[in-house]
């Protein structure tokens, strides 16, 4: 990554790597990771390009599927880096464990642990809970009286499923725990940008856009003309052009 350079194809991520990093990617540059993957768009304004029409049936300005990076074991460990460089810069300060939402930010929360030499703790979606809502945390795995957890997040939108993580750990543990005043985020795309969580904790996210979800009947990109495709195959390139 000497001297920052732009991404050119699927080949250069392949052989990027954390060890023989000069510098850290900027945001831009992990931009162009997720344009490269086919991961991650966001609508320029222009009613005659189209968006994108997401998998629940919404209309979107924005869209990102951090998977399809963090399924690469190489990114994963530089956005890591990524991730605990802005927490150190926000004032992170002791950490005795991490922990992510299952299951798409456990891998992340994985590496950022062995990144900063402590444990990773691991919550369970409830395999009673039809809707995969719920989640558990399982006290033969007890996080220590005393310890500060770090919670990490690949995506947040409204960050219910990261309040549902934390309250589990809450509830699984037989010893009181104390959270981190910082959530690592890989993604952040509310509607209306606010970093700071009910309790008080502040979000940092290393890519923070503001996206849109829309009902058909509601989508303005619609109203002056532009095209609704869902994000993916040959779409993709009339989304990026």
């Amino acid at each position: 990554m000497k001297g920052h350079k732009l991404v050119k194809d699927l080949r250069y991520l392949e052989n990027l790597s954390l060890f023989f990093c000069d510098a850290l990617p900027t945001q831009k540059e992990v931009l162009e990771w997720f344009t490269i993957l086919e991961a991650g768009w966001i609508h320029s304004g222009d009613v005659k390009k189209p968006h994108a029409k997401l998998h629940s049936g919404k209309h979107s300005d924005g869209f990102f599927l951090c998977k399809r990076v963090l399924s690469r074991g190489n990114l994963r460990e530089i956005i890591a880096a990524c991730i605990i460089s802005k927490l150190q810069k926000a004032g992170l300060g002791k950490v005795d464990g991490v922990f992510g939402s299952p299951y798409s930010s456990v891998l992340l929360a994985g590496d950022i642990g062995k990144q900063l030499k402590v444990k990773t703790y691991v919550p369970e979606k409830d395999p009673t809970d039809p809707a995969g809502k719920r989640m558990i945390f399982k006290a033969d795995d007890p996080v220590p009286e005393g310890a500060v957890l770090l919670q990490i997040e690949e995506l947040v939108t409204t960050f219910d499923s990261g309040e549902a993580t934390k309250q589990a750990i809450i509830a699984g543990n037989p010893h009181k725990v104390i959270f981190a005043p910082f959530v690592g985020v890989l993604v952040h795309r509310p509607p209306v940008i606010d970093r700071k969580l009910p309790d008080g904790r502040k979000l940092v996210p290393f890519i923070e856009r503001q996206v849109n979800a829309w009902d058909l009947t509601e989508c303005p990109l619609c109203r002056h003309g532009s095209e609704p495709v869902p994000p993916k195959g040959a779409n993709w390139a009339l989304l990026t052009a």
